[in-house]
């Protein structure tokens, strides 16, 4: 046996030094989250601010169309670099955002007619 023979190489599992606890995670407040959770947030979270820029353009599914935001497939390109994170509806994702793009997503995943009530609690998951 290789072990036996000397010619095992031998196994350094750093004993002396003590885990990370992951402790110091950038978003505040998520140290103790797990690890799928983490990954997401480190996508939308910027690691050396903590901050994050979100372009949000999901307001048109339920208020009509933003005033400068008429032509997203115009805009968007226009802004993309700058942000961290693009918060939109399946649909205008599919049609305004290269899926190359590298940016988080943040997607609307709720549906209803919510603009036939006075609040917009009237919806449900969609996804």
């Amino acid at each position: 046996m290789a072990d036996i023979e000397g010619l095992k190489v031998a196994k350094d599992y750093y004993l002396d030094t003590p885990v990370d606890s992951n402790g110091t995670y950038h978003v505040k407040g998520a140290s103790n989250a797990e690890w799928g959770m983490k990954k997401h947030l480190s996508n939308i979270f910027n690691k050396k601010s903590g901050n994050t820029v979100m372009f949000a353009f999901d307001h048109g599914y339920f208020m009509g169309s933003t005033s400068g935001l008429e032509r997203l497939d115009i805009i968007i390109p226009k802004v993309i670099d700058e942000v961290d994170v693009l918060m939109g509806t399946r649909g205008a994702l599919r049609t305004s955002v290269d899926p190359a793009c590298g940016k988080a997503i943040a997607l609307r995943a709720t549906s209803g007619s919510s603009i036939l009530f006075d609040d917009l609690s009237h919806e449900i998951n969609a996804v």
